[in-house]
C-alpha cells in the first residue's frame, strides 16, 4: 500500500488464487499478482462516514477487488510485457538473461515524482531471489491514470541480486527503502542440505550460477538480510536507477524501515517468531553510511496480561557503532564455497557479547569474559538478533510487521509546527502474537487466546535526551479477533482485523491497516480511528 501525493491509494494484489475466472468492470482478471491503485477517491478528503464494504458472499465478489470508495485500476500484472525486454515479475539470474522465475508476490509500493505530473512506480516482488518492478503514469482522471509505461524490472546484480522484498517506505529524501526479510534464524541452516527450507539459498546458488548440489562456491549469507536503498529513483531511465544495502541498519528478517523528520533515526521491524524491534540512528543527517544500532527491551505493564490493555515499555540497548564500508569489508571476508560454511557461530556471538558487557554470560559453559573474536562489531550487524538477545534486549515478538509513520504531521511536529502533537504516532502491526508473545516466559506474556489475529499498537513520538525521535512506550491501538479454532474459514471474527500487515497513516491521523491473512477468506484493507487521539 502507498498513499501517493495526488491522493490516491496504491493497492496490490499478491499472490491470487490461480483459479479465479471473474472478470472486473475494465475486463481485468486476478488470477496473478497485479500492482493496481484506488482512483476516484480524494484520500485527503474521506468521509468520516463513508459506507463501509458487505462481506464478500458470491464467488463473483469473492474474486474481484471491491472498494468502498472510488475504483479500483490495474496498473500491471504478472506476465505483462515489459519494455525492457523482460516481463512483470521476473526473476532474473545474474548473468542478465535466464530466467528464474515468474513472481505472483507484489508487496510494496514506493512512487516517486517525475518532477512534472507524472509517477514512478516502485513495486517489490517478494520472491526469493527477490526483485522490483518500475512502471510510469500519468494523466490522473477519476477513472485512473490514462497512460500507463511498463518499464522494467530493476538490476540488482551490483549487489548480488536481493531476498524476499517486502514491505518498504520512501525515505524523506524520495528514495525507496526496500526491505529484505531474512528468514533465517540461524546462519548455520544456510549451509545445511537437510534443512527444510535449504532450497532458498539454492535458488540463490541458481542466480549466481553456482552448482546448487554444494559442490562449488555458495552465496555467502552475510549479503541479504538488509534494508535497500534505490537511488536516483526519479531519473527518466530505468536503466539508471542505483541500488544500495544499507547494511548499518543491521541483519535480520526486515518487514521495513520508516525514517523520522530528523532524518537521523530510523525504526525497523523484524517479521517472525522471537524476534526483536530496532533502531538505527545516523551520525548525520540524511546520510546511512555510518550511525549506532539498537535493540528494544520490553517491560510489560505489571499485572496485565489482556492484549488489549498491556502496554509495552521501551528502553533501548546499545549494540555497536560501524561504518557502512567496514561492515561490506567483515561481510566480504564471509565469501566462499559450500564446503568452507563461513558464518558466525553462536559462541562467537556469546563472546562478542561478553567483551562488550565485560560480564561472564549465560550463552556459553564457561566462566570467564571471553574476548572478542573479531577486530570490530560486524556480529552486532551480521548477526543482529542473535547480538541483541545476547546483550538483554528482548526477542520475543512476534510476526512483527508494518511500522510506520505520517511523515507530514511527524514533522510539523517535529519542527514545533500547528499540526495536532496528539497525531504524532508512529504504528506498528503484530500480524499474531501467540506464541512467543503469549507463552509463560520472558518480558512478554500476553493472554494468547485471539493471538492468531494480531494487534496494532500505538507509540508516540518523543524527543530524546540526545535531541533525536524516540519512542518509549508500546500502546495496544487495536487488537484482532475474537478467534474461533472451531472454524474452517474465517477464523478471526470478520468484523475486526485478522493478521494486519502493511500500515499507513492518513493526513488526519486515521490508519490504513492491510491485512495478510489466512484467518479471513478475503484479505480487507481497514480505515482505523484511534478513539485515544
Amino acid at each position: 500500500m502507498y498513499l501517493n501525493s495526488d491522493n490516491t491509494l496504491f493497492l496490490n494484489v499478491q499472490h491470487p488464487s490461480s483459479s479465479n475466472t471473474t472478470t472486473d468492470a475494465a475486463g481485468k482478471v486476478f488470477d496473478k499478482g497485479t500492482v493496481g491503485v484506488i482512483v476516484g477517491q480524494d484520500f485527503s478528503a474521506l468521509s468520516e462516514s463513508f459506507g463501509a464494504l458487505d462481506l464478500p458472499v458470491t464467488t463473483t465478489e469473492k474474486e474481484v477487488v471491491m472498494t468502498a470508495v472510488g475504483s479500483y485500476q490495474v496498473l500491471t500484472q504478472q506476465g505483462d510485457a515489459l519494455d525492457d525486454g523482460t516481463s512483470m515479475g521476473d526473476i532474473i539470474a545474474l548473468d542478465g538473461t535466464t530466467l528464474i522465475k515468474s513472481s505472483n508476490d507484489p508487496d510494496f509500493n514506493g512512487v516517486i515524482s517525475d518532477g512534472d505530473t507524472g509517477f514512478y512506480v516502485y513495486s517489490n516482488w517478494e520472491d526469493r531471489p527477490g526483485s522490483m518492478s518500475r512502471i510510469h503514469v500519468s494523466g490522473l482522471t477519476d477513472s485512473g491514470y490514462s497512460t500507463i509505461v511498463q518499464e522494467g524490472m530493476i538490476d540488482f546484480s551490483s549487489v548480488g541480486g536481493t531476498w524476499v522484498n517486502c514491505f518498504g517506505t520512501v525515505s524523506p529524501w524520495e528514495t525507496p527503502l526496500s526491505s529484505e526479510e531474512l528468514y533465517f534464524d540461524d546462519t548455520a541452516d544456510w549451509f545445511n542440505p537437510d534443512y527444510e527450507y535449504f532450497d532458498n539459498p539454492q535458488s540463490l546458488a541458481t542466480y549466481f550460477g553456482y552448482p546448487t548440489d554444494g559442490s562449488g562456491d555458495w552465496p555467502n549469507p552475510y549479503r541479504y538480510g538488509y534494508i535497500v536503498e534505490i537511488g536516483n529513483a526519479a531519473d527518466a531511465a530505468v536503466a539508471n536507477v542505483t541500488v544500495n544495502k544499507l547494511e548499518t541498519m543491521g541483519r535480520f528478517s526486515h518487514e521495513n524501515s520508516v525514517v523520522m523528520p530528523d532524518q537521523r533515526t530510523v525504526f525497523l521491524s523484524d517479521d517472525g517468531t522471537g524476534v526483536v524491534f530496532f533502531k538505527f540512528v545516523a551520525d548525520a543527517a540524511g546520510d546511512m553510511s555510518s550511525g549506532t544500532l539498537y535493540a528494544a527491551q520490553i517491560t510489560q505493564a505489571s499485572g496485565v496480561d489482556d492484549p488489549a490493555e498491556a502496554a509495552l515499555g521501551i528502553e533501548w540497548v546499545e549494540l555497536a557503532s560501524m561504518g557502512e564500508a567496514d561492515i561490506e569489508a567483515a561481510i566480504d571476508s564471509f565469501d566462499g564455497s559450500f564446503a568452507d560454511g563461513n558464518y558466525i557461530t553462536d559462541e562467537q556471538v556469546c563472546d562478542w557479547a561478553e567483551s562488550k558487557t565485560g560480564t561472564d554470560l549465560t550463552c556459553d559453559e564457561d566462566v570467564t569474559v571471553d574476548a572478542n573474536p573479531f577486530s570490530d562489531d560486524r556480529v552486532a550487524f551480521l548477526e543482529s538478533r542473535k547480538a541483541a538477545v545476547a546483550l538483554g534486549a528482548t526477542g520475543e515478538f512476534r510476526k512483527m510487521e508494518g511500522v510506520n509513520i505520517n511523515y507530514g504531521l511527524a514533522s510539523d511536529w517535529w519542527n514545533d509546527g500547528a499540526a495536532d502533537g496528539d497525531q504524532a504516532y508512529m504504528y506498528m502491526a503484530m500480524s499474531s502474537f501467540d506464541a512467543t508473545m503469549s507463552d509463560d516466559e520472558g518480558a512478554i506474556q500476553l493472554n494468547g487466546d485471539n493471538g492468531k489475529c494480531g494487534v496494532v499498537y500505538r507509540m508516540q513520538l518523543m524527543r530524546n535526551a540526545q535531541g533525536e525521535v524516540d519512542v518509549a512506550t508500546m500502546v495496544p491501538a487495536i487488537v484482532g479477533g475474537p478467534y474461533y479454532a472451531d472454524r474452517s474459514v474465517n477464523e478471526c471474527n470478520v468484523n475486526n482485523i485478522s493478521n494486519p500487515d502493511n500500515l499507513l497513516i492518513m493526513d488526519d491521523g486515521r490508519v490504513l491497516i492491510g491485512e495478510d491473512t489466512g484467518n479471513h477468506e478475503n484479505n480487507v484493507v481497514w480505515v482505523f480511528d484511534d478513539p485515544a487521539i
